[in-house]
């Protein structure tokens, strides 16, 4: 799943909890 953040896209990894907010907030 992609999610749109600040203009970027973020790949989301296991939803939007986990790994997948690190990723965004990395992003």
């Amino acid at each position: 799943m992609t999610s749109s953040l600040n203009g970027k896209t973020v790949i989301v990894i296991g939803g939007s909890s986990g790994i997948g907010a690190a990723v965004a907030t990395a992003a």
